[in-house]
């Protein structure tokens, strides 16, 4: 088993630089983090302080590192509004430029570094796609040609899709490949994969899964069942990294 050495944990507070909006209940937040001294693994979270003023409170939540490692000067997370939430609510309508927020991290042990494993599969739903995501940014900036990573996505409708633009830019690279699955899209104009991700569909889009670096994260009846499916396809547990977003 290859022993990684830990990021050192820090806190610090930076500003938002500016407000993306992903999706129509999905914004991401880019971070100023200019001459902070922070480093983590593609994959890996922090937790952010949410002052949430209906109460007074001030939320504590972790979220997925969207940004690659490589991008020094800016931090980004995605985040999906959730109906009845308070952290994910204030986050993605009333966060504006300017606004300063204490960080804290990076924390997890769901990530990935070219040293575990060059042919990497990795299965998100839905918001699940961030952590992924930030492994697939560090792929490209990178460079590392001598990777294969194939990333198999569902989303609801094609409204939804995060990273829509650059998902598909990922897809244009030699060594990466990008299928995006509909679950609930009835307009034609999608030409795309339809339908849950299933084992047939694993296997026309991966081939052969011996020796591949599995990657999951989603709702957890989602983790559950792609964990379950891939065991069942002889994967073996270990190669098998699950994350699981509520």
């Amino acid at each position: 088993m290859l022993k990684v050495e830990k990021k050192p944990i820090v806190e610090f507070k930076a500003p938002v630089k500016k407000v993306i909006e992903e999706t129509p209940t999905v914004k991401t937040l880019v971070f100023d983090i200019t001459g902070q001294d922070f480093d983590f693994f593609p994959g890996q979270y922090i937790m952010l302080k949410v002052p949430y003023p209906p109460t007074g409170e001030e939320l504590r939540r972790a979220y997925s590192i969207a940004s690659s490692p490589l991008t020094k000067d800016e931090l980004a997370i995605t985040v999906k509004r959730m109906e009845g939430g308070k952290a994910s609510v204030i986050l993605t309508t009333q966060v504006k430029e300017g606004d300063t927020f204490l960080i804290k991290g990076p924390y997890g042990k769901f990530f990935w570094t070219e040293e575990m494993g060059k042919d990497i599969v990795l299965l998100g739903a839905g918001s699940g796609v961030v952590p992924l995501m930030c492994i697939l940014r560090y792929i490209r900036d990178k460079g590392l040609r001598d990777v294969n990573a194939t990333l198999l996505v569902s989303y609801t409708y094609y409204e939804e899709i995060i990273y829509r633009e650059e998902l598909q830019q990922l897809n244009e690279l030699p060594n990466i490949k990008v299928v995006v699955t509909l679950t609930r899209e009835q307009e034609e104009r999608w030409k795309g994969r339809r339908g849950r991700i299933n084992a047939s569909m694993i296997r026309e889009e991966v081939g052969d899964l011996s020796g591949k670096l599995f990657y999951l994260c989603g709702p957890p009846k989602f983790v559950d069942d792609m964990k379950t499916l891939l065991l069942g396809e002889g994967v073996p547990k270990e190669n098998i990294k699950t994350e699981k977003y509520n």
